[in-house]
This record gives structure tokens, C-alpha cells and sequence, in this order.
């Protein structure tokens, strides 16, 4: 199949028809900002014309080839509804917005462009650019969505495919992953090309109506494998306090077969009063230009929670400020201690989970974790708040979709 649709977008250049299907899945103003002079604007909606002109292709070759049995719906095919944030929620599902989402007890874990099935009925994805930036971000994340649906789908082989509209096949990343025989690069023309047939048209009073196409299928209906993310959660956790115990080196830890390669993250548990102190005392955090300390902690702030990210098993704090319902991500600096990096909102999964998360560390097991993970010590020679640096702080509190730059 990979070969076959590889060939089908050789030298691809959409005829209007298709061009013009793909506006359906975007809101009025998107559409106008095709053409704007503002070019960030302008980058934005072609990453979000060119993904759904993608898919409006693959369902027109899928009509002519038993090659592609099933497209998993998307954009303005899925029906519109609110899906209710909660804890325990495993699996697939469509977005508000028609993105296609694997949840681990309410949490995001990946979101793909295109999920579809070969006539083997085996599980294939695709990831859509239009940037070169951030392919080693990319890398890391296909490894993972091999994982996750291998995992989900019984299947050991996954099928990729990395459509872009910029040539960077012959970059490190693309030729890595291009050595797997599972995956293939498909070029396209640039999207200043590929959209120069809509030029003319009132391409802002397009009505969004959902296709009945039978090779099409809700992410709903999918069949996978019944998970517990929770519970993988819970095992990797447990099985980390033991490598810290018994001296394990971190690569000793991840070959554990117990240890789930799906779980991103372990959140170790809220920091008892005395932990913050130690916190404090032996790291030191800075939001913004502001040196917290033990006191101003616990005026300003309701709860401190402790997680490690895995594969690089780098320690992360979560700070929930008072009265707000958001918790400020702190990650490590390279001078030491922990610095601001960005809000976890309280419309995503993962801030139920963050709220649900008790007290249960203190101040021995936080530095076994920090020291586990060689978090920096905190640097003693610069402290007067006024002279920290705001270099670190973000200028925006998200951080844009890697294809849409």
C-alpha cells in the first residue's frame, strides 16, 4: 500500500475539484488567511489546507483501489459534539475539531493526521508538514505512535507515512526513518503551488457537509485492544521507586518488560511540606524573575507535585497556583533548580489528573528521584530576584502545531 500510494503522489499537484474539497473541513476565516499578507497566518491555514487536501485525496485514490480498505473520518466528517474530559477513558476518539486522539486514562497521548487500514486490514498513520522545524521533535514522536498502535492494534509492523510540502528528504531525520521499510516519504509541490488554483474564487462561503463515503469509518467503531493506562502508569511507578532502590541504572529500569513503553510520564506524588522545603533548599525554583521559597510556596500555591518524563527521565514540578485553574510546568534550567515553562490549562485530561493526585512524598524520596535523575543543583551565587534574567520565560504560553509554523 505504501509503495502504491507513494506512487499515486509523484509530482502531486491537486486539480481544483480536490483543492476546493479540502476548504470544507476549514472555518471561513482560515480559508481567507490562504491568501493574507500576514505570512504567519498565512503559514497557519496552508498546514491546515494542505493535511485535509491530503486526506481528500487518499479517499478519491481509495475509491479506485482495494489497496485502502478503511479512512478513519476527520475534520468536518465527524459529526460535531463536545467529548467530556474524564478520568479513565482509554483509547481513540475524535476531537471537537475532528482531530483524530489516543486518550490514556483522560489524557492525550498522540494525536495523528490520517489513520487508515490496507486491504490486510492492518493499521497505518500519517503525519502532514509543511515546515521543516522541529523534525527531531518528529522523529521521537513516530517511534512512540509505532509503539502506541502496535500496542493498541495487536500488530507488530506499523505502517508511516510523512507527507510535506517542503523537500526535506534529505535531512538526517527523514533518512532514518525512511530506512524502516515500514515507513515512506512522499514530496509534494510547495502549498504556494498547490493552491494557485483556488485563486479567483469566494473561497469563504463553502458549507462544511460531511461526505457518506463507504471507505470511511468514526474512530468509535475501531477495534483495539482493552488497556488500562492507569495501570501501566502504576506499574512503571512502582518499578522506578524499586530501580532507585536497588541502585538500577536507568537503561536497567526501561528493559524491564514490565515497564510499559507507552507510559510518557510517572507522576510520583504531591510533596509533603517537609519535601517542599528540601526542594527549596537543595534546588530552588524561579518563575519568571521570581526565586520561590518555602513560605511564598505555600502562601501562593495550593499543591507541589513531583512527575518524571520518560524516555529522558527528567524530573518535572507542577505548581498550582491559588485561585487558579491552571498548574505552572517547571522544568529543570541549566543553572540550576527548576524554571517556569509553561500553564497546563484545566481544559485538558491531564489536569484531572494532576487534581486527583495526593500528597505522598517526602523529602528522602524527592531527592532520590531528583538525584536519580542528576536534576542540576540549584545555583547559590545569583540570588536577588531582580537580578534573574527573564530570558527563560516563554514568549508565548503555547506552543504552535508542529506543521502549521
Amino acid at each position: 500500500m505504501l509503495s502504491w500510494i507513494s506512487e499515486q503522489f509523484s509530482h502531486y499537484k491537486p486539480d481544483r475539484a480536490i483543492a476546493v474539497r479540502a476548504l470544507r473541513h476549514m472555518r471561513p476565516a482560515e480559508r481567507k488567511n490562504l491568501f493574507s499578507d500576514d505570512i504567519m497566518l498565512m503559514r497557519t491555514a496552508e498546514g491546515y489546507w494542505f493535511e485535509n487536501l491530503i486526506y481528500e485525496q487518499l479517499i478519491r485514490i481509495a475509491e479506485k483501489t482495494d489497496t485502502i480498505k478503511k479512512i478513519v473520518r476527520k475534520g468536518a466528517d465527524v459529526p460535531k459534539h463536545r467529548e467530556k474530559i474524564r478520568l479513565g477513558v482509554n483509547g481513540i476518539y475524535s476531537a471537537e475539531k475532528g482531530d483524530i486522539r489516543v486518550r490514556g486514562n483522560g489524557q492525550d497521548l498522540a494525536e495523528v493526521d490520517l489513520l487508515l487500514f490496507d486491504k490486510d486490514k492492518q493499521v497505518v498513520f500519517s503525519e502532514i508538514v509543511t515546515s521543516p522545524a522541529d523534525l527531531k521533535d518528529l522523529e521521537a514522536e513516530i517511534i512512540y505512535k509505532k509503539k502506541l498502535f502496535g500496542y493498541m492494534f495487536n500488530q507488530e509492523h506499523v505502517g508511516f507515512m510523512l507527507f510535506s510540502s517542503v523537500d526535506i528528504s534529505g535531512t538526517q531525520v527523514v533518512r532514518r526513518l525512511v530506512s524502516d521499510p515500514d515507513n515512506v516519504y512522499i514530496g509534494t509541490h510547495e502549498c504556494e503551488v498547490m493552491k494557485s488554483c483556488l485563486k479567483g474564487l469566494r473561497i469563504t462561503s463553502f458549507q462544511k457537509q460531511p461526505e457518506k463515503n463507504p471507505v470511511l469509518i468514526p474512530s468509535e467503531t475501531l477495534k483495539i485492544r482493552d488497556f488500562d493506562y492507569k495501570k501501566l502508569h502504576d506499574d512503571a511507578l512502582t518499578k522506578l521507586f524499586f530501580a532507585m532502590d536497588h541502585n538500577m541504572t536507568p537503561d536497567q529500569y526501561f528493559s524491564d518488560p514490565s515497564v510499559s513503553p507507552l507510559v510518557k510520564k510517572v507522576i510520583c506524588g504531591g510533596l509533603y511540606p517537609s519535601a517542599i522545603k528540601a526542594l527549596v533548599a537543595n534546588y530552588g525554583l524561579r518563575v519568571k524573575s521570581e526565586v520561590l521559597t518555602a513560605e511564598s510556596l505555600q502562601e501562593n500555591y495550593t499543591r507541589v507535585i513531583l512527575a518524571v518524563d520518560f524516555p529522558e527521565m527528567s524530573p518535572v514540578i507542577y505548581l498550582k497556583p491559588k485561585k487558579q485553574r491552571t498548574y505552572l510546568k517547571m522544568v529543570p534550567a541549566k543553572t540550576g533548580g527548576f524554571k517556569y515553562e509553561r500553564p497546563t490549562p484545566s481544559r485538558v485530561g491531564f489536569y484531572l489528573w494532576l487534581e486527583a493526585t495526593k500528597p505522598a512524598i517526602g523529602a528522602e524520596r524527592a531527592l532520590t528521584v531528583l538525584e536519580y535523575c542528576n536534576t542540576p543543583l540549584k545555583d547559590r551565587i545569583v540570588e536577588p530576584a531582580a537580578q534573574l534574567p527573564d530570558a527563560n520565560v516563554p514568549k508565548h504560553q503555547y506552543r504552535p502545531r508542529r506543521k502549521h509554523k
